[in-house]
């Protein structure tokens, strides 16, 4: 009975100190604020100075951009964490654990199409940081001439979206999660 209090009070502690207290809480001020007030340079539509964490992000997510144009399976596993999950634009989930396993998934889609007219625009839209460790980015994906595959097939232009939840690890960011959205079928 006793460690269950403390277990209790350890975990009210715990969710006190990731929330900075019950200041943020709703109805804790004198205010009648439904909730918190937001960060007005994160909320608004003008261009500010990004933070050292939202560069370094911002890196993270380019650096993906260019091992993709360049089919590089090494270089895009070599970028997500040890467990990386993964909803591809077909609604399909996969969560891959390794190296390997990460880099085998790349490839696998790489090896579908013919490499030469692999010509994807990749181009970062949003990176937004939402923890000292966590952050958010976009990124567009338009294949203006559609893809080529190896079977004489191809897939016609189209474009998506690309959310990717980044996490910083020992001092390198990478990335966790990842989901695709087919934005639009180009004409």
């Amino acid at each position: 009975m006793i460690f269950t209090i403390i277990r209790i009070l350890f975990l009210l502690l715990h969710f006190l100190a990731d929330s900075q207290g019950t200041h943020s809480l709703v109805g804790s001020d004198l205010n009648d604020h439904s909730s918190p007030l937001e960060d007005t340079k994160a909320s608004s539509h003008t261009r500010f100075v990004p933070s050292r964490i939202e560069k370094s992000a911002h890196e993270l997510v380019s650096a993906w951009c260019s091992a993709y144009r360049g089919s590089d399976p090494k270089r895009l596993a070599a970028l997500e964490t040890g467990e990386f999950e993964i909803v591809d634009r077909f609604g399909d989930w996969h969560d891959l654990i390794g190296l390997k396993a990460r880099e085998q998934f790349w490839n696998d889609g790489f090896e579908m199409t013919s490499r030469k007219d692999f010509r994807p625009e990749c181009s970062v839209q949003h990176v937004r940081r939402i923890g000292l460790n966590a952050a958010i980015a976009q990124v567009a994906l338009s294949y203006d001439a559609g893809i080529a595959l190896k079977d004489d097939d191809s897939i016609p232009p189209f474009s998506e979206i690309h959310t990717m939840v980044l996490v910083k690890v020992e001092d390198a960011w990478l990335i966790s999660a990842q989901d695709i959205v087919q934005q639009n079928s180009l004409k």
